[in-house]
């Protein structure tokens, strides 16, 4: 892929800080950059922003909000809170997108995205006021129980069309949907909800559920056929390498970032 059309995900290069994400998508001619919050901490947000709109980088996403399901009503209002802090984040930005990892079940399913429903429902007005798209990420049903209860894209297109907001879509994370057999007519019925993709290779064995992924071309997904599913149901947006690897991790913030280049260059 040509690299003006990819966004370098800040997780890829894990302990690097803002600066350096933006220098290392700036030199190698990535058109964003993709912003977990944990590099915003302590950022000036408004000189991040002009600092990026000067290097001609967008941002694709800002990671994450959610975690809706919670156990009590204090731990519910202090997790909205926070999703509302994101939202300010992302919106100081200009990010394409704030990613929402719904949140994990406690002993109830139903009551769990019940929760999620209603948490996306409640922040879509403040995202509105805010001009920010929120996107919703079906993540691996392995990640049930301590992640999102979202698990399938089925399901999240679901959720999308029952809130039915403008500003309401779909993150896709070709690791976490690479093996749904309905997975082409699931893209295809998200359409213009499809606000970010998302690269991340399935490589075996797992030893981790989080930080076992691999960079495009690693593992057993079919990046090519993913992608061009995507670009067939509308997305015109940055398509990002977010990869969580212990692995890479290991390796300095260059040599990952060239290993998420060799990658692209094979889609």
């Amino acid at each position: 892929m040509d690299l003006s059309r990819c966004s370098l995900n800040s997780v890829t290069i894990k302990g690097s800080g803002f600066t350096e994400v933006a220098d290392l998508a700036e030199k190698w001619g990535f058109g964003g950059v993709g912003l977990w919050r944990d590099v915003l901490e302590d950022l000036d947000l408004t000189a991040a922003a002009t600092r990026l709109r000067q290097s001609g980088l967008r941002v694709s996403s800002v990671c994450r909000g959610g975690m809706f399901p919670q156990p009590t009503e204090l731990l519910r209002r202090k997790t909205m809170d926070d999703n509302r802090l994101a939202v300010d984040q992302a919106h100081a930005l200009n990010a394409d997108c704030l990613y929402l990892v719904c949140g994990a079940a406690y002993g109830d399913l139903a009551d769990a995205r019940r929760q999620v429903r209603d948490g996306i429902a409640e922040l879509e007005p403040y995202a509105r006021a805010a001009g920010v798209r929120l996107a919703v990420e079906p993540m691996h049903p392995m990640m049930a129980s301590s992640r999102s209860v979202i698990t399938s894209l089925q399901e999240a297109n679901d959720l999308v069309q029952s809130i039915d907001s403008d500003l309401v879509g779909i993150g896709i994370d070709s690791y976490h949907v690479w093996w749904d057999a309905a997975l082409p007519d699931q893209i295809a019925r998200a359409g213009d909800k499809l606000f970010s993709v998302q690269l991340a290779d399935w490589v075996t064995p797992i030893h981790g559920e989080l930080s076992s992924r691999g960079m495009p071309g690693e593992g057993c997904i079919d990046m090519t056929e993913f992608v061009a599913q995507c670009e067939r149901a509308g997305y015109r947006g940055l398509v990002e390498v977010e990869v969580l690897s212990d692995r890479w991790w290991a390796e300095t913030a260059l040599v990952a970032t060239e290993a998420a280049i060799e990658g692209l260059a094979r889609i």
